[in-house]
């Protein structure tokens, strides 16, 4: 006895089938994508001309095994802590452009300053004038001398995320509540575009 399948039936099973096929199509293959790890480098604060700066730095570590002469866009942004309660912001964005990588590269954001270094045991007085203290240092204020939030790296072809790395939870969550500040601040002029060649460790 033939069997068939109701017209309905039959045209929702092939609507299914195009759209799997579409998306399949759309959606790029894992094995085009480059690994991606992220080891932070610097993380804490360094004197520079007698202030103290907040300093992070990060190891990107890419190997692809995609055709040759396929080309990646690398995008670093550095998380800020936001004041009294507001959301992180985007202190700095670094990119850079790589073909078949196959090695690791050294990003450092910008310093942040964050004050005087007082570790002399010279203080200065509300008249101005400077007093010696006592050589001890006093406790780091975490939302003062650690400013930073964390980083996200993520790497592009043609537009698309193929991989992408966030520090800690807190900044994927930041990430999922808004993805559209990393694809501004990708574009704004201040973003900073660095030759992979001079960022290459090895």
């Amino acid at each position: 006895m033939a069997s068939f399948i109701p017209a309905r039936l039959s045209v929702a099973i092939l609507a299914g089938v195009l759209l799997l096929s579409a998306q399949l199509e759309a959606a790029p293959l894992a094995s085009h994508a480059p690994t991606l790890s992220v080891h932070e480098t610097n993380y804490g604060t360094a004197i520079h001309d007698g202030r103290k700066e907040s300093i992070e730095g990060l190891e990107i570590h890419l190997v692809s095994y995609s055709t040759p002469g396929t080309n990646y866009e690398v995008q670093c942004f550095f998380l800020k802590k936001g004041k009294g309660g507001h959301p992180a912001t985007i202190d700095d964005t670094l990119i850079f452009e790589v073909t078949n990588p196959h090695g690791s590269y050294g990003v450092l954001a910008k310093p942040i300053k964050i004050g005087k270094d007082n570790s002399s045991g010279v203080q200065s007085s509300k008249s101005g004038k400077s007093s010696k203290g006592s050589k001890s240092q006093t406790s780091p204020n975490p939302s003062v001398d650690f400013p930073r939030e964390g980083y996200v790296v993520r790497v592009l072809s043609d537009g698309v995320v193929l991989r992408q790395r966030c520090s800690t939870h807190r900044v994927e969550e930041f990430v999922k509540e808004n993805a559209d500040l990393l694809d501004q601040a990708a574009v704004k002029k201040s973003a900073r575009h660095l030759q992979a060649s001079d960022l290459l460790k090895r």
